[in-house]
């Protein structure tokens, strides 16, 4: 029952309110009841010796750890007065930085883990997403078509040589490309030898030659000797895949949810531009679009 609740998108919005409300609370007890005071805790203290010691291989010497409770000091001056004047404002760089670390916040409270008749779910639903592509195995002979004068001919005369149990090695014209596949994916096929002919690979016949399969090469006679059919893996087989694509899929929700509950306490209004303004040109006039919140 605990473990259920846990996964309801609604108490995680609830959560992710309550912390919002918690932060927002304590930076403005901070900022507007003591704004020109400054105290740094011993746990900061304690932090930046462990950053210290963590990035020299040894404890700060007393002289060291005042330098640094000085320059924390000094970027807390420096910060609150540059607020103050509003440097933060306008600045898109700021304003793309907060929304990332509110976004993060975010993503730390909707991490969670799932069961697994629920990953079962997200992965039949998400079927064509996680669907192991089909593999084979075979062997082919090229033909050129800038080397003979009637490719169709030739490719059929070939192929009869073939399936009378001539040696493919002394057949076809020579090729960069590989001769013989070994549990290849479609993707491969197609990135190696084309789109078309991997999609013609699979309803080809096992153990016999036939053929020809075009490709942006030339012809090609093609002896599939194992052939991998596509499929859905279990969840077993790759659990630790559809739970990383479930909790991306969740932290999006969350993060969705709360932006439009967040958006609900703002009025939103947009200013567009003319219809006789062109936007294309990159020439937009004093009208030009206006966003406010």
């Amino acid at each position: 029952m605990i473990s259920r609740l846990w996964r309801e998108p609604l108490l995680h919005f609830l959560l992710i309110g309550l912390a919002l409300f918690v932060f927002y609370d304590q930076t403005r007890e901070t900022y507007s009841e003591a704004p020109k005071r400054i105290h740094v805790v011993r746990g900061q203290v304690e932090q930046l010796a462990a950053n210290f010691e963590r990035s020299r291989s040894r404890p700060p010497t007393p002289a060291e750890l005042d330098a640094m409770v000085e320059s924390h000091v000094r970027e807390e001056v420096f910060y609150r007065e540059a607020l103050v004047m509003g440097l933060d404002r306008n600045d898109p760089l700021v304003r793309r930085r907060m929304r990332m670390k509110l976004e993060f916040m975010l993503e730390d409270l909707s991490t969670q883990d799932a069961a697994d008749a629920e990953l079962n779910d997200f992965l039949q639903s998400n079927a064509d997403d996680f669907r192991a592509e089909a593999q084979l195995s075979f062997r082919h002979v090229y033909l050129n078509p800038d080397r003979r004068d009637d490719l169709a001919r030739d490719a059929q005369q070939l192929l009869n040589s073939l399936n009378g149990g001539a040696n493919p090695d002394s057949l076809g014209d020579r090729t960069l490309l590989p001769r013989t596949y070994r549990l290849a994916r479609q993707d491969e096929i197609a990135r190696d030898i084309g789109v078309e002919f991997a999609a013609a690979l699979p309803d080809l016949p096992i153990a016999q030659w036939s053929g020809p399969i075009y490709s942006p090469f030339g012809a090609h006679l093609v002896f599939v000797e194992q052939r991998i059919d596509a499929r859905l893996p279990s969840l077993a087989e790759i659990r630790e895949r559809v739970l990383r694509e479930y909790q991306a899929g969740q932290r999006k929700l969350q993060k969705d949810l709360a932006y439009q509950k967040l958006r609900e306490g703002y009025e939103i209004s947009v200013e567009t531009a003319p219809a006789s303004v062109s936007m294309g040109s990159g020439n937009i006039s004093d009208a030009q679009a206006a966003q406010s919140q």
